[in-house]
């Protein structure tokens, strides 16, 4: 007859330690963890990362800002050279107008019209012309009325701006009772004092 075989050798005791269920229990809390918990430690989770497509963002939206402000700043730049463009020509036809323009009746007014819109050195060689003109204007009984043709700006600086002037001249005389015209082209240089810009040289040309 053969031997039955010992309890204990076949089952397990039941205080020795039983590994499979444990092992089980634990793969399962991996499986169960949340991605973050596996990344790292808990402040690390605190933090957020900031993307490559808002960093491009930024940089676009910064760029537009800059290119908006650069084109305002030379519209504005423009605008202004512009309306100084527009004053040193209204004020050369008005100056080329008083210039071409006089009344024997009236020589001291035409010439203190010219004198006023002269700067210092232009002035002095104006009133030393007229002086010289006077008599004979007078004793011709000459008129004379200016009108400009056209005007345009030569070159143009911060303080100093030349123009050039087709000016048509209706003269009536003594020995021309019947009005002439006469053209003449001047070249007007004029300099900027404060916000004036005042003659100060004229050329025939």
């Amino acid at each position: 007859m053969a031997p039955v075989p010992d309890q204990d050798a076949v089952e397990p005791r039941s205080d020795e330690p039983q590994h499979d269920e444990p092992q089980h229990e634990e793969t399962q809390r991996e499986e169960a963890a949340p991605e973050g918990a596996l990344a790292g430690p808990g402040p690390a989770r605190g933090r957020r990362r900031v993307r490559p497509r808002t960093i491009a963002v930024a940089v676009v939206l910064l760029a537009l800002l800059g290119a908006v402000g650069l084109l305002g700043f030379q519209v504005r730049q423009a605008q202004v050279a512009e309306g100084q463009r527009g004053a040193v020509l209204g004020a050369a036809r008005r100056y080329a107008v008083d210039l071409s323009s006089y009344d024997h009746t009236a020589l001291e007014r035409n010439f203190q019209k010219v004198s006023a819109n002269a700067s210092g050195r232009f002035a002095e060689q104006y009133e030393r012309i007229s002086t010289a003109l006077t008599e004979l204007i007078r004793q011709q009984q000459a008129k004379s009325e200016g009108f400009v043709l056209e005007a345009g700006l030569v070159e143009m600086t911060g303080e100093r701006a030349v123009v050039a002037l087709f000016v048509d001249q209706k003269i009536t005389n003594l020995n021309s009772p019947e009005p002439r015209i006469d053209r003449t082209r001047m070249r007007m240089t004029l300099q900027r004092e404060g916000d004036r810009w005042l003659v100060d040289d004229i050329r025939l040309v």
